[in-house]
């Protein structure tokens, strides 16, 4: 018997179709398949110039952010290393930001890259006389004079190559103040004046002429001047807030509020700088709200734990508080800062600057407070160090003088 096919199946169009499509996407995974296993390469991201650096250095610069404006413009040097501009800008933020020697560098490379450039020159000068200040707040009197020389040298070089740039004139006329002498000051400064009364530091070194003369009110305006130009710069408003101050203190208590404003618009501006909170803390000091005071000088040791001078008035604020705890624990550390920044001990046997009379101070009140909580045999030595230092000091008398009354009239044991 013939057994018959069965009847053949026909595929359809539609099943064709598919099969030649997984065919063919087979062969091209096959063909691409090295491609897909090499690691895609990251976009490039765009470098960023120079004057991207300049631009964000001014942007922080105007909102009183220093520190930051520093870093965008070292940043910009960097990229850019002959740029004179950059330099100048950045010697000038670095000397408002209280690191002067860093703003010495910066300017004598200006002027090593343009010999003939008045900015830079103008620039070298405030950084020398700023530096020359700081080394004159640190005890050191002979380095600072010749500081000061120094930049009046550079102010002359940049006046003799562009007689028209305010700012020679104004850096010249800090210089000669500085030095004393106190009518090429108010020539210089005038001369800055007549070329471009508008610019922020023709206007604080006016300021300053005005303040180092005792023309305090006088000074405070210019002050005021500067920042209606530049008003987030916390120096200017330190500035001002220390000749309101003295005018409280001299004149008409009227002040005071002012003085405290200026002293929290720079706190505002920068809540790190411990100046503000130091200057504002003795303001309050000055006029006996010791808690304020304290509050204030607590954060200017917080925030700038190695400034002496913020330990110092501490100490001694907590010692008009009665705290006399709180001041021997204070003082020895604002006198170890003094000898570790100028030393001290040995420098003010002969010098005679303020700085030199706050550690005697410190040593005469730290001795009081030992007086105070019964320990007259460290006493003794304070007030001995302090009298090395200034034979007729009347409080170390007192204290001794204090000490052997108590100790004649205890019992003998």
């Amino acid at each position: 018997m013939q057994l018959s096919r069965p009847p053949r199946r026909q595929s359809s169009p539609r099943r064709v179709v598919i099969y030649l499509a997984l065919i063919a996407g087979g062969l091209l995974f096959l063909r691409f398949e090295g491609d897909l296993r090499r690691p895609v390469a990251p976009t490039p991201t765009a470098t960023r110039t120079a004057q991207s650096y300049v631009a964000e250095g001014q942007a922080h610069y105007e909102a009183g952010r220093l520190s930051a404006a520093i870093d965008a413009y070292t940043q910009a040097a960097a990229l850019e290393p002959n740029r004179v501009d950059v330099l100048v800008a950045l010697s000038r933020i670095l000397a408002l930001a209280d690191r002067t020697g860093e703003a010495v560098q910066r300017a004598q490379r200006a002027t090593q890259i343009d010999s003939k450039s008045a900015p830079a020159h103008a620039a070298l000068s405030m950084a020398y006389d700023w530096h020359g200040t700081w080394l004159l707040l640190h005890g050191r009197d002979a380095e600072a004079r010749d500081h000061y020389e120094k930049a009046v040298s550079a102010a002359l070089e940049a006046i003799q190559h562009d007689p028209n740039y305010p700012e020679a004139h104004a850096y010249l006329a800090e210089a000669y103040m500085d030095l004393g002498r106190l009518v090429d000051a108010i020539e210089s400064a005038q001369r800055a004046v007549d070329i471009d009364a508008g610019r922020p530091d023709v206007q604080r070194a006016v300021g300053y002429v005005r303040e180092s003369q005792g023309n305090y009110r006088g000074a405070a305006e210019a002050y005021r001047e500067a920042l209606r130009a530049d008003p987030s710069v916390p120096y200017l408003w330190l500035a001002l807030g220390r000749n309101y101050r003295i005018l409280t203190i001299l004149t008409d208590a009227g002040y005071f509020d002012d003085a405290v404003d200026a002293f929290e618009r720079a706190i505002q501006l920068d809540p790190n700088y411990g100046p503000a909170h130091d200057e504002l803390g003795w303001t309050y000091y000055n006029f006996q709200d010791y808690r304020k005071a304290i509050d204030e000088l607590e954060e200017a040791v917080r925030v700038a734990p190695d400034s002496w001078s913020a330990h110092n008035h501490l100490g001694i604020a907590y010692y008009s508080n009665r705290n006399y705890e709180g001041a021997a624990e204070t003082l020895p550390r604002a006198i170890e800062l003094m000898n570790e920044t100028f030393d001290a001990d040995r420098f003010c046997v002969n010098a005679t600057s303020r700085a030199c009379d706050r550690l005697v101070e410190a040593y005469y009140t730290l001795g009081l407070a030992d007086f105070y909580l019964a320990k007259c045999e460290e006493s003794y030595r304070l007030f001995d160090q302090a009298l090395a230092l200034r034979p007729e000091e009347p409080n170390a008398l007192e204290g001794i003088r204090l000490c052997r009354e108590a100790e004649a009239s205890t019992p003998a044991p």
